[in-house]
């Protein structure tokens, strides 16, 4: 069975930067084998972040997620039976801070500044979907 989970996470104090690019060629490294792929969102200290595969997987690499002590205060926004990949190119795409925009953040939320603590699943997925339609050049294949 396929799922697609969106789910949201900040960035505990002690996590820089470079530690974004390690758990991006983590999620690169280890999800081609699990059969998951997705995209990984990251800005002003917010993960926002879609994977998608067979269930088993999905659960566990969530259920990894949510004890990374890099990650706080997880928030699983939507988890949806799907009957196709929205990303079966991407094993991890990533947009980081400075690729994305403003009006596309307001668009979707209630401002335009980037919490997705605030989005709906049905608004996480949009805005996903809008992102990945006007960067198609950050994906990553496995």
């Amino acid at each position: 069975m396929l799922v697609r989970l969106i789910y949201v996470s900040q960035m505990t104090s002690h996590v820089d930067h470079s530690e974004i690019k390690s758990i991006l060629a983590a999620s690169q490294r280890n999800n081609p084998p699990r059969g998951v792929s997705g995209l990984l969102m990251f800005n002003s200290g917010f993960f926002l972040q879609w994977l998608e595969g067979e269930r088993r997987a999905v659960n566990e690499r969530f259920a990894r997620i949510a004890q990374d002590d890099r990650h706080t205060d997880p928030l699983l926004l939507d988890y949806q039976v799907v009957v196709s990949r929205q990303f079966s190119s991407w094993n991890m795409g990533y947009l980081g801070e400075g690729s994305m925009n403003r009006n596309i953040f307001f668009e979707f939320g209630a401002s335009e500044q980037f919490d997705p603590y605030n989005l709906s699943g049905a608004a996480a997925e949009a805005l996903m979907l809008a992102m990945r339609a006007q960067v198609p050049l950050l994906k990553t294949s496995g």
